[in-house]
């Protein structure tokens, strides 16, 4: 299974890498300016966002070029957070992945005109329609930007009162948790927008003239609460992950840590706990073969 997986892996990286040097380079910017998006955008870590898209999108429909877009939409998104969140008014990190944060790269100025050009691209991906012209997941469920996350997580990271593990977990709930639930509800909400009744059956349409693909599933109706289910589970996870694996390479505790709460012991409790939350929310009947995301969700476990 682990090879499987990790030739899927790369080659969704590889496909999410080009189709996000496509779009930049479709943009009317000067080259320079593209140059500075590419750089917030490259390299790009685990691309966790998007494969979780297109993890759960392929449970219900195969990967097409409006997915792939689409699943770079909430990665430009991503990226858009990372630059405003490093600016010396915010967050004021110097590196991100390695390597100067972009603010400390190209200025504070450049730097918040490339967030700015993100986002703005990031939300002309995510309302495209389909080519069937369904609605888009944004008009069907909660966009994870304003108050319902990442603007409202930041001002309470920053501002906030933060005097307990409570108070905490909203703030992660709300940055990390709200785009990572957000890649799997968008992904199941499209993969099954993909599907249409024709003579009693499901099958699923490639748009267009809707000529049917028939795929070997059973019951579809639950996917999107298993998706929900997983993704509120597996994005505090990730950050808990983040700051136990942190602690353990002997990084110091920083000030938005859930150690500065809880013990290690306890952390690593809680961390497995909602490994094992996500993974029974993919024991909701969801139609596909959920083997990669339960393979994905062992990658994060720490003993």
């Amino acid at each position: 299974m682990s090879e499987l997986f990790d030739s899927r892996m790369t080659e969704w990286r590889e496909q999410i890498d080009a189709k996000l040097k496509e779009l930049v380079e479709r943009t009317l910017y000067p080259d320079e300016f593209k140059s500075i998006l590419e750089y917030a955008l490259f390299p790009g870590g685990k691309r966790l966002r998007p494969v979780l898209f297109l993890a759960w999108h392929e449970l219900f429909a195969d990967i097409d070029e409006y997915a792939l877009e689409y699943a770079c939409g909430i990665e430009i998104l991503h990226s858009y957070s990372l630059i405003h969140d490093d600016m010396p008014c915010m967050d004021n990190d110097d590196l991100r992945r390695g390597k100067p944060s972009v603010h400390k790269r190209y200025g504070e100025g450049a730097a918040l005109l490339a967030g700015d050009a993100l986002l703005d691209l990031a939300y002309r991906i995510l309302y495209a329609p389909t080519a069937r012209c369904e609605k888009t997941p944004l008009t069907m469920t909660y966009a994870p930007f304003g108050d319902n996350g990442l603007i409202h997580g930041q001002y309470l990271d920053l501002f906030g009162n933060i005097n307990s593990l409570d108070d905490l977990l909203k703030v992660h709930a709300l940055k990390t948790g709200a785009l990572i639930s957000f890649a799997c509800t968008s992904g199941s909400t499209i993969g099954r927008c993909m599907l249409y009744k024709a003579e009693n059956d499901l099958v699923y349409s490639t748009g267009g003239d809707c000529a049917p693909i028939i795929k070997d599933r059973s019951d579809y109706s639950d996917g999107y609460s298993a998706a929900v289910s997983f993704g509120e589970a597996f994005g505090i996870a990730f950050q808990l992950y983040d700051d136990v694996s942190e602690y353990i390479d002997g990084e110091n505790i920083s000030g938005t840590s859930v150690l500065n709460y809880i013990d290690l012991d306890r952390a690593k409790t809680m961390l497995n706990t909602k490994l094992n939350d996500a993974a029974k929310a993919l024991d909701i009947t969801v139609g596909g073969d959920t083997a990669f995301l339960r393979e994905l969700l062992d990658k994060f476990v720490i003993a």
